[in-house]
């Protein structure tokens, strides 16, 4: 799925349908997930509290946007993603509980 970014104040949000939410187990009210980085490809799975690498990772809550939730990005995460946000479209993938996000060719 190909998606681009809304500017949001110093960052960015990217919106996130909510069949993708639904596939990644989510409850967007309570959910936070994790944020990792590999090879410029941007990793996004739930994660809890009480998990050990709460604090190791970028955690973030969804954002309530209209009708449907999505995901502030700062930009900083960008410019390690390699993504010009005016420019550039992600692509959107599920694996398991796993949302992978990467620039589009």
């Amino acid at each position: 799925m190909i998606k681009t970014l809304t500017e949001r104040g110093n960052g960015w949000l990217l919106i996130i349908p909510k069949a993708i939410i639904k596939l990644l187990g989510l409850n967007p009210e309570k959910s936070k997930v994790q944020f990792k980085i590999k090879n410029k490809i941007l990793y996004i799975q739930e994660i809890f509290p009480e998990n050990p690498d709460y604090e190791k990772y970028l955690v973030r809550p969804l954002s309530k946007k209209n009708s449907s939730y999505g995901l502030y990005m700062p930009n900083s995460i960008l410019e390690l993603l390699e993504i010009n946000p005016d420019t550039d479209k992600l692509n959107l993938s599920v694996e398991d509980n796993l949302l992978i996000i990467k620039k589009a060719d």
